[in-house]
């Protein structure tokens, strides 16, 4: 068997590769085995900064700030006291 464009085999069998590869992974549940993320709910006190609510709450404080920033659409670190804020729970 002579193969007559190589560049066009090369893509097909890349295909068949990654469509067996996903079917694969669906059958050992890999690909949608992702973590729910998990929130907390806290009112802001006074003296409260997204800084020192996210040195609380542990782990990495600059993934904290953003996290926090992004669940809560702040544009700004700016935060009040009676606010309610999402906090991730690590």
């Amino acid at each position: 068997m002579k193969i007559v464009n190589i560049p066009r085999f090369i893509f097909s069998l890349a295909i068949i590769i990654c469509i067996i590869s996903f079917l694969i992974s669906m059958a050992t549940n890999t690909v949608f085995s992702a973590e729910i993320p998990k929130y907390s709910e806290i009112t802001v006190s006074a003296g409260d900064t997204i800084w020192s609510i996210a040195i609380d709450i542990g782990g990495n404080v600059e993934k904290n700030i953003y996290e926090i920033k992004k669940i809560n659409n702040l544009k700004n670190s700016m935060i009040y006291v009676g606010q309610t804020l999402l906090v991730p729970i690590s």
